[in-house]
């Protein structure tokens, strides 16, 4: 079996193609083979497929989207047996490179005997091999037919290979004397690419190899022209050493002079203990690679301060020192020294000298020592390595003038620029994963830390991968020889004394981090200060501009330079996220700087945005009882959602935030923000997250003594442990809320109580009971004048009714409830009416019916992503599919609700069988 990317998507069998229907369906076929056997979970295919923000029922149509390509993949395959081709494999799903043949992979190993070939001086193969390679590609694009991965990593590398081949054979072109030929082939990439600096060299190289020295001209002057209107810049150095060259009838390929000098040979020595990193120096291998001719190749190693930098530079260029006969210069340009960076003119100076030139032979002018600089480069095999580079400017003047050099770059700050102007590529280097971080330290510590391997573990976690804090920490280790490591890691324990043990010892952590920090503007250095108290694993733009006080684009724009500056990173769109190490120094930063009243303001600010955000989601999720709240500090204005899609993707996002946040509200504002998120926990299926927010907010209304909020958070408490099959903790919970309640002679809340108790009732299959406390509810709720609440209890009596045989009582209840629910627009009640009713046709016989009720809540429970619910309901669709005499429906929609619960851990649901979901609706009409 074939599958073929490279234009649009298709599938070969033998003689037989195959076009996969439906653009969603090709897009999950095409990242799974674009991994190469790797796993791809589902959220990276929910991401890949909605940019914008998937719906809720995301999860859903990727299975039916697997399921689907499963049966064309494996037409022969029987019923129920498992895949052989498309694999589930943990949270996600895999193509073995072995099941299938794919065109990207043959498409790579063509273009590497390509290259091979050529290195090789057999021009004439690798010509044959560049067609061979290029003729599998049937469009100018991957993918073509699949318009939403356009700009997907993988699908923007992949053209970007195609061009990189289309260069390479004009390039092989050249220099076999095809001139004409390969000037076709450069047309054709600079028609494509026509900012592309380095593909417009080619072409004016190539017009001038074929005699077309006016062609060439004129080109130049074209590229000149729109650089400067769309780009507002002039040409780089590749291209204007191109025009230059062309000026001057100078032939491409010079011959380097005799050599008069020593060979410059400065880099310093390698890094001892290296580990991993084969990813990242194999695209090193790669990117600084190009052939002698081609533009010079440019790469930039960017991260975080002490995140190994320095160390997988210098550890790739002893590796490949052999590849640069004619010398390696390093210059270290100390763009984050607290001091002062070195100039360009300096660093020049510098790399002139290193080059053998005598100190009256450097020229004084700046821009004499770059074209002294490029002049004695001209035509040499020479690596340059510029170490802690903090601008563009300290680059532009020591980038050579020819293809034969390469130059690797390494900086905090991302250098956007060096890749928009001259076609550098850049590496964003990341933490050490945990094999690598225990690789390191079992180097460092040695056999003390196999004898005690336990706490290993925990020393890396708390180094979080960064190379730096590991060997400081194996530095502490080795300097406390006499301290247990467990003693150690437990004193690591705590964020800000971890990095106080850490500066205490040779190279101070926050030393390093000062250096960027020091070099940002005042508002981006506000902001990383105020960040340290943030709370939760994550901040949102909203979030941080609420925390600051400061306006969004402000905010946008202080945040865009703290992630260049490495010192945030972007988790998605509008979302950022900074290790622990880096979050300790934020908070040591904002304790130290900033004056207790700030802290204390910008805390209350970013509560007090979660608070009201929260509680606008809520109503969108159906609470519709409102909740009392406090105005808003100034400057705090909540995020507005215009559909339930929004406020149940903000909810999720800001999950773990907004734990936090009830952990750390003042005692005033944690029950307002634990009934503002308890109708997503509880949706959601998060219930013991909804017990501990409740809990909390029990605690801080008894601290205040504040009655009605001690009320609320027990009652809430009730329902909750009602959900998780607790059910004589509810029922102890809920009897004591009752006597406040009334105290408070507050029938809607005594309401809530009672409709929880028939959960508490129903579950023990004491369905009298259950009965006769939801008709109590339904007299508060009337006494309350609370319709949503009447509605809900009718509800729970149908469902009891249905229980307890009387269907003509428990329809009648089902009608009038749902009368209610639809009067006032209560949805998420609406779907539990007709999960009731249905079961009623059900029990009559009346099998049909019950189905299309089911199918009606079936939307709803998804509309608003109850997936408990949604499980429950499954089921009993699955079971009226079976008496209606069709099985296929039934096996589909109870593998849908074991799905949904496994999603969740739940084999059988929390109350013994039943799934948690099932039953009356319980608690608050809100």
């Amino acid at each position: 079996m074939q599958v073929q990317l490279l234009g649009p998507v298709r599938v070969l069998q033998g003689a037989a193609r195959h076009d996969v229907p439906t653009a969603g369906r090709r897009a999950v076929l095409g990242l799974l083979a674009l991994a190469a056997g790797r796993q791809v979970s589902r959220t990276e295919l929910v991401d890949a497929l909605w940019s914008d923000g998937p719906p809720n029922s995301a999860v859903n149509v990727i299975q039916t989207h697997v399921k689907h390509l499963r049966k064309l993949l494996e037409p022969e395959r029987a019923a129920r047996a498992p895949s052989s081709v498309l694999l589930s494999v943990g949270d996600g799903y895999l193509l073995p490179t072995e099941a299938c043949v794919v065109d990207v992979r043959v498409f790579r190993d063509v273009l590497n005997r390509a290259a091979a070939a050529r290195q090789a001086g057999d021009h004439a193969g690798a010509l044959a091999l560049f067609d061979a390679a290029l003729a599998l590609w049937r469009a100018d694009s991957p993918l073509a037919d699949v318009p939403a991965l356009a700009a997907h990593p993988a699908v923007l590398a992949l053209v970007e290979e195609r061009f990189t081949a289309l260069a390479a054979k004009g390039e092989t072109l050249l220099s076999v004397g095809a001139a004409d030929e390969a000037v076709a082939v450069f047309e054709q990439v600079a028609h494509a690419r026509p900012l592309d600096e380095a593909a417009l060299a080619r072409l004016i190289r190539g017009y001038d190899a074929a005699g077309r020295r006016a062609a060439a001209v004129d080109a130049y002057h074209e590229v000149r022209r729109r650089l400067a209107e769309e780009l507002g810049i002039g040409p780089g150095p590749e291209l204007a050493a191109a025009y230059q060259v062309l000026l001057a009838d100078d032939a491409w390929h010079t011959t380097a002079p005799p050599r008069r000098r020593p060979v410059p040979a400065t880099l310093p020595g390698d890094v001892p203990d290296f580990v991993g990193r084969q990813r990242e120096l194999s695209w090193l291998g790669r990117t600084l690679s190009r052939p002698v001719g081609a533009a010079v190749p440019v790469a930039v190693v960017s991260g975080t301060a002490g995140v190994g930098k320095t160390a997988l530079a210098l550890h790739w260029s002893h590796q490949v020192r052999p590849r640069f006969p004619d010398g390696q210069l390093y210059v270290d340009l100390r763009g984050y020294d607290p001091q002062q960076p070195l100039s360009g003119s300096d660093a020049l100076a510098r790399l002139l000298s290193a080059m053998g030139l005598p100190a009256h032979e450097i020229p004084l002018d700046e821009a004499d020592r770059v074209a002294r600089y490029r002049t004695e480069l001209n035509g040499q095999r020479v690596l340059v390595l510029l170490d802690n580079v903090s601008s563009v400017d300290q680059v532009r003047p020591l980038l050579p003038g020819t293809g034969s050099c390469a130059v690797l770059v390494t900086s905090r700050d991302t250098l956007g620029e060096l890749v928009a102007r001259h076609g550098a590529r850049r590496l964003d280097l990341d933490l050490l994963p945990m094999t690598d971080s225990l690789d390191l330290l079992r180097r460092l510590i040695g056999d003390r830390l196999d004898r005690e391997a336990a706490v290993g573990q925990d020393l890396a976690e708390q180094c979080v991968g960064l190379p730096l804090a590991l060997r400081v920490a194996a530095e502490l280790a080795a300097a406390q020889h006499t301290t247990p490591l467990p003693d150690l890691v437990s004193e690591l324990a705590d964020r800000r004394r971890r990095l106080h043990l850490l500066d205490t010892v040779g190279n101070s952590v926050s030393a390093v981090f000062s250096w960027s920090y020091q070099h940002l503007p005042a508002t981006a250095a506000r902001t990383f200060r105020l960040l340290g108290l943030q709370y939760g694993p994550h901040v949102s733009l909203s979030a941080s501009a609420a925390l600051t006080g400061r306006g969004p684009d402000d905010t946008r724009s202080a945040l865009t330079a703290l992630s260049r500056a490495h010192l945030v990173h972007p988790l998605g769109p509008d979302r950022y996220g900074m290790h622990d190490l880096l979050r300790a120094y934020a908070t040591t930063l904002a304790h130290d700087h900033v004056t207790p009243a700030d802290r204390t303001a910008a805390q209350r600010r970013l509560v007090d945005y979660y608070l009201h955000t929260a509680s606008a989601a809520s109503v969108l999720l159906g609470r519709h009882e409102p909740i009392a709240l406090p105005p808003p500090a100034p400057d705090v204005p909540p995020a507005a959602f215009t559909d339930l899609d929004g406020a149940s993707a903000w909810f999720a996002a800001e999950h773990q935030c907004l734990l936090a946040a009830v952990d750390a509200a003042p005692d005033g504002l944690v029950g307002p923000l634990a009934r503002a998120v308890a109708t997503y926990l509880e949706q959601r299926g998060h219930w013991p997250d909804w017990v501990t927010t409740q809990h909390a907010a029990l605690d801080a209304a008894q601290r205040l003594d504040d009655r009605p909020g001690i009320a609320a958070a027990l009652g809430e408490l009730g329902r909750a442990n009602a959900r998780m099959g607790r059910y004589d903790e509810a029922d102890r919970l809920l009897r004591r809320a009752v006597p406040l309640f009334q105290e408070l002679a507050d029938p809607l809340g005594e309401a809530h109580c009672h409709n929880s108790r028939t959960l508490v009732f129903e579950r023990r299959h004491d369905f009298v009971s259950a009965l006769e406390e939801a008709a109590s509810a339904l007299a508060k709720y009337r006494a309350a004048g609370n319709l949503t609440g009447q509605a809900r209890a009718l509800n729970n009596m149908g469902w009891c009714n249905t229980r307890l045989g009387r269907y003509q009582a428990a329809r009648r209840c089902c009608e009038q409830a749902l009368a209610l629910q639809r009067e006032t627009g209560d949805r998420n009640g609406e779907s539990a009416t007709l999960d009731t009713l249905g079961l009623v046709h059900h029990r009559v016989g009346d099998h049909h019916e019950a189905i299309a009720c089911y199918e009606q809540a079936l939307q709803i429970y998804r509309e608003f992503g109850d997936r408990f619910n949604e499980a429950s309901l499954l089921t009993h669709l699955g079971d009226s599919a079976d008496a209606a005499g069709d099985p296929e429906a039934a096996r589909e929609a109870r593998r849908s609700a074991r799905e949904i619960l496994a999603e969740f851990d739940r084999t059988a649901g929390a109350d013994g069988g039943r799934h948690p979901g099932a039953g009356p609706s319980s608690g608050s009409a809100g």
